[in-house]
């Protein structure tokens, strides 16, 4: 059990070496208005913390650095909401309420803002559309031979899907089609049409139309497969290689490799509120010094995303924190527009 003075000691030691990533010595914390406290006791307290984990003390130096256990007291039971970060939220509210763009582009940028306010790395995933139940299927010639199939759900997702028409069939008789089908699948979610799309029924519809029918099959098969995927944003990727603790090539590639297999995703959004993982929570991933934060957003019972940060462990957990959390509840109210 820390005594009072110990978590101060220990909340200026984080903070500050959060700030200039050097080991921090008794001397540096006297200067502090709250450490009113002698050299001697400051001494004794560091090295209490060390023997009991939350600090460890470098080779190169008399100071002391967080250990993990260290840095996990911290966002657990010290940290505290920068208030500074207030000053940023507008332009979070600017980029959602005057927002044109689609879904999937607000929240592109909505990331790539992240990514710029905290200089790290930033991701989302985003609910697939499984789930989300056709709202319009259109048509649209391109040519005499080509054409595009656009359905669009109930939460603004949108699939197009290109099509070759056959020089003997007509492009009317391939919009009666799709006519037939938007009828058919409307208000069906994309799981629903997807099994009605295997259904014998359903093609005996088509073939009244033309011989051809597969590749519309195939065609809607495809585009539904699209909407089953998660939805995958990322930004910042070179941010992380700008910190001190990813100079070397092994750090790197580590986390390189990590993003292109999208294995971050297996640690992220699995709680209901705010998660905090480090390097030893990440069994799968060899990225020692390395924490993420993510916070799920929910936009129904079946639909879920979740957005994250990707820093070192030294990170700046008080302003970190109420950016995600703010745009993570914006994003919320994103699809219930």
């Amino acid at each position: 059990m820390l005594t009072s003075r110990q978590k101060l000691i220990l909340k200026a030691i984080i903070e500050q070496y959060v700030k200039d990533a050097q080991p921090v010595g008794s001397k540096s914390l006297t200067h502090l208005p709250y450490l009113n406290f002698s050299s001697a006791t400051l001494r004794y307290d560091m090295a209490q913390l060390e023997e009991f984990g939350y600090l460890e003390k470098t080779h190169t130096s008399s100071g002391r650095v967080p250990s993990e256990k260290g840095y996990r007291y911290y966002v657990n039971h010290l940290v505290t909401r920068d208030q500074d970060v207030l000053d940023s939220f507008p332009l979070i509210d600017e980029l959602f309420l005057k927002s044109k763009m689609a879904k999937e582009q607000t929240i592109e940028k909505a990331i790539n803002l992240l990514s710029e306010l905290t200089n790290y790395t930033a991701l989302a995933v985003g609910p697939n559309g499984q789930s989300a139940k056709i709202r319009k299927i259109d048509f649209i010639p391109l040519s005499d031979n080509e054409a595009v199939i656009l359905i669009v759900t109930d939460h603004g997702h949108v699939q197009h899907q290109s099509i070759s028409i056959p020089d003997e069939a007509d492009v009317e008789g391939v919009r009666k089609v799709i006519k037939t089908l938007d009828d058919l699948l409307k208000d069906r979610n994309i799981i629903e049409a997807g099994e009605i799309l295997h259904n014998v029924f359903a093609k005996k519809q088509i073939e009244t139309f033309m011989d051809y029918q597969e590749q519309i099959i195939d065609s809607f098969i495809n585009a539904f497969s699209k909407f089953a995927e998660e939805n995958f944003y990322l930004s910042g990727v070179t941010n992380i290689f700008d910190q001190p603790e990813f100079q070397s090539r092994s750090h790197i590639k580590n986390f390189v490799d990590m993003l292109d297999r999208r294995e971050l995703i297996k640690f992220i959004g699995q709680e209901e509120g705010l998660s905090i993982r480090f390097g030893s929570d990440l069994t799968l991933i060899p990225m020692e010094n390395c924490t993420v934060i993510s916070v799920p957003y929910r936009i129904s019972d079946e639909e879920h995303g979740t957005i994250a940060v990707l820093g070192p462990t030294r990170m700046q957990y008080s302003k970190v924190i109420p950016l995600v959390e703010y745009i993570a509840s914006n994003l919320g109210k994103l699809y219930k527009k």
